[in-house]
């Protein structure tokens, strides 16, 4: 599956120094040890916890990273579409990484 270049470069500027690596056919950004975001597709994936998965999944053009029965909850992907201009971009990320304080560090 190949991935939106345009997108996954744009959240490396916003996470320039967050370590990365291609998996599962896109690539995925890290914090603290921890998946953070990443970009599948025309997608990209948010991990925003169990808690907060079905907030966002109310948001339109978010849905959940796999379908049942592999769904996993707490991972999202948010349509390119939705993700117009940096600011939304970041603000996903924010959430994010706010999730992942809540993780042990690796």
């Amino acid at each position: 599956m190949a991935y939106s270049t345009v997108l996954y470069e744009r959240i490396a500027e916003l996470l320039p120094h967050a370590p990365h690596k291609r998996m599962f056919g896109g690539v995925v950004f890290f914090g603290r040890g921890h998946m953070l975001v990443g970009v599948f597709g025309d997608g990209m994936m948010v991990r925003v916890g169990p808690d907060a998965f079905d907030e966002a999944l109310a948001q339109a053009g978010v849905r959940p990273l796999a379908s049942k029965p592999n769904r996993m909850r707490g991972f999202v992907v948010v349509d390119e579409a939705l993700l117009d201009d940096d600011d939304v971009i970041a603000d996903w990320i924010a959430r994010a990484q706010m999730f992942n304080r809540t993780l042990p560090l690796k």
